[in-house]
């Protein structure tokens, strides 16, 4: 019996195993999220991993901190569309999705809204992952933004992949936020 490999099959075969992962992380969606993943490990962006639907509005800025130590946070008081105190820090991935930045909005100690600022290759990357997660999302008018309830609030997530000249967001926002801004509609 002859065990040897005809020679053609072999060079095929060591083909296929040098080519096919390049071809990968080049040509499919998958792959080039996870090129940009490494290199902005490499280049020393942080990720966060974050449960965005366990936001509340009892979470406090130390509160963040303790829980995400490593994340280099900077906060600013200041009135924003969402209350007196604005926590930012820069990100490389969010939950294994490319990314800018993660915003947090305060008000007093509570926190209001959070936004994250996302790379605009992966928009609908993000939009699967919401929907796995939370279900098939709302809308509540045509040209608005998709949403998903959340135990404490709303997320908003555009439901087209954001121009060239737009910023790509997902945006959560707490129930005493979305109460302030509808009690600010009625005056």
């Amino acid at each position: 019996m002859d065990l040897r490999l005809n020679p053609f099959y072999k060079k095929s075969l060591m083909l296929a195993i040098v080519v096919g992962p390049i071809v990968w992380l080049v040509f499919t969606e998958d792959g080039q999220r996870r090129t940009d993943l490494a290199m902005l490990y490499l280049f020393g962006k942080g990720e966060l991993n974050l449960a965005i639907e366990k936001l509340h509005s009892g979470m406090t800025e130390a509160r963040f901190r303790g829980l995400f130590p490593d994340l280099a946070l900077v906060c600013d008081a200041g009135a924003n569309p969402f209350g007196d105190q604005l926590c930012s820090a820069e990100l490389g991935a969010f939950n294994a999705i490319p990314a800018r930045a993660f915003t947090l909005f305060l008000q007093g100690e509570g926190l209001r809204a959070a936004k994250l600022t996302y790379r605009r290759a992966y928009h609908g990357t993000l939009r699967q992952q919401l929907t796995r997660r939370f279900g098939k999302p709302n809308r509540r008018s045509l040209p608005g933004p998709l949403t998903w309830a959340v135990d404490d609030g709303l997320l908003l997530l555009s439901h087209q992949k954001p121009k060239s000249d737009q910023e790509a967001t997902l945006i959560w926002l707490s129930q005493l936020a979305i109460q302030r801004r509808l009690r600010a509609g009625d005056e």
